[in-house]
């Protein structure tokens, strides 16, 4: 039996690829914890606009957190605006004075692409920096929507490029059309609602579309070209619309980030669903469970949760996810039902809002005190230390390392194994009475025994903490 590699890339149970075996245990998927209030609001006087379409990042090189962010609308015709917001804890944000652009004759604003350009018809979901391009023009890139030429061939997603964040590039023309041109090349149609993730795993950037009503993905070698929008998510009922999606890599796995929009008159909700994927292609729901879901009656996301265009972020022992939300529905499809009510369709009430989760906690498997097992796959382990991600302070968890006919080796036994007895995102599993952590260099499988312990994620390491 071929063993594939547990280096430190961490292995999570949003899928159970990985697992043989499994007795006496259940498997979780946790959602986010809301703060109750959103962490960035239109507020300055160049901020009117209903979309509020967002991409927040952790800039490693600068230590800051940036969010663009689509703002305008605050003046007879003005259009959309894209604006750059800085953070040094992720929570509370400013709006640095650019002076790139004007509005409100002045410059004193934070706006990096202004109204004029394609009439301020454009929205950018999705800016990232890219520190593995090796041309620096090309640092930042980012992938947005276009209603300019509505009924023409300039209508669609366009491509940008910077080399700061502040100073932009477009396509002249779109890179996937919303009516794509007949007899010609053009890739398309697709609507709006996009997002790009930059795959370092297999070096290539990948678009995510909207089709009708199937979700599309393109891939691209260089941010030029792109392939042909093949569907990779449909909807399970005419009820529901994917609405957008997110893709980045994390641990072994591609994750994803998916709107759910039920459509059905009176609800009108929109919430966020995780994607799971093992090799890019072919992309699942895991879950049927909302990672986020739309607040309570009188919550500032009472209707309308939607995700933003980059990835969770990792912060200590937690991931920040960024996220849009509004009190308002999305359609007025309603009004045929409840033509009186009006009060929900107030457009200024768009703002981003912060969800934490624990580091990997997308989801976990869980045994009680009548104690559960977990046995993987066989792995070819790399690295000199084997790591959890585990709750286990009012219990324990212990790890046998089995050989392929599923025996213990000698002294990586259950009962050689020294008990995680505590609550840790990085804890070093080890054997024997001296607390050794070696590795054994032939293939083995891993075996969880989990006493009112919960599993998150598992890896292997070298030294300290994983990479």
């Amino acid at each position: 039996m071929t063993a594939e590699i547990l280096d430190h890339k961490k292995h999570l149970f949003v899928d159970m690829y990985d697992v043989d075996a499994r007795s006496n245990v259940t498997r979780t998927f946790h959602a986010a914890v809301k703060h109750p209030q959103p962490v960035l609001r239109q507020q300055a006087a160049w901020e009117c606009h209903g979309g509020m379409t967002a991409s927040v990042v952790f800039d490693a090189e600068e230590g800051l957190f940036k969010a663009w962010y689509m703002a305008g609308h605050y003046g007879q015709g003005v259009g959309h605006v894209q604006c750059l917001a800085t953070s040094t804890d992720g929570s509370h944000w400013d709006r640095p004075e650019l002076g790139l652009h004007e509005a409100l004759g002045s410059r004193r604003n934070n706006i990096v692409i202004p109204a004029d350009y394609h009439a301020g018809q454009d929205h950018w979901e999705t800016m990232l920096k890219d520190p593995a391009d090796p041309d620096p023009r090309r640092r930042y890139k980012a992938m947005g929507w276009s209603s300019f030429d509505w009924d023409g061939p300039l209508a669609g997603i366009y491509s940008a490029t910077s080399p700061d964040g502040m100073t932009w590039v477009h396509t002249p023309e779109p890179v996937f059309r919303y009516h794509p041109r007949p007899g010609t090349d053009d890739l398309g149609p697709v609507g709006d609602a996009q997002s790009l993730m930059i795959d370092a795993e297999r070096n290539r950037y990948v678009a995510f579309l909207r089709g009708t009503p199937e979700r599309l993905m393109s891939v691209s070698d260089d941010f030029v070209t792109w392939s042909a929008p093949r569907p990779f998510l449909r909807p399970l009922h005419e009820e529901e619309a994917l609405y957008n999606n997110t893709g980045f890599n994390y641990g072994a796995r591609s994750l994803g980030i998916l709107t759910h929009f039920d459509k059905r008159p009176l609800t009108q909700t929109q919430s966020l669903h995780l994607l799971c994927s093992r090799d890019g292609e072919a992309w699942d729901r895991p879950s049927g469970e909302a990672l986020c879901s739309p607040g309570e009656i009188g919550e500032w996301d009472r209707f309308q949760l939607m995700l933003t265009g980059a990835p969770p972020i990792p912060v200590g022992d937690r991931l920040f996810l960024y996220y849009r939300g509004t009190p308002r529905r999305h359609n007025k499809v309603r009004r045929e039902f409840e033509p009186h009510i009006d009060a929900d369709q107030d457009r200024s009430t768009m703002s981003i809002g912060l969800a934490t989760l624990r580091l990997d906690g997308f989801a976990s498997v869980a045994g009680s005190f009548d104690v559960g097992h977990v046995t993987t796959k066989p792995f070819a382990l790399q690295g000199d230390r084997l790591a959890v991600n585990a709750k286990a302070d009012h219990g324990r968890l212990r790890v046998a390392l089995l050989d392929i006919e599923e025996q213990p080796l000698p002294g990586f036994g259950l009962d050689d194994c020294v008990a995680v007895t505590e609550d840790g995102v990085d804890v070093t599993v080890r054997w024997g009475l001296d607390g050794r952590r070696v590795l054994p260099g032939q293939p083995v499988r891993l075996q969880f025994e989990l006493t009112n312990a919960r599993l998150y994620s598992y890896w292997c390491g070298t030294g300290g903490a994983p990479d």
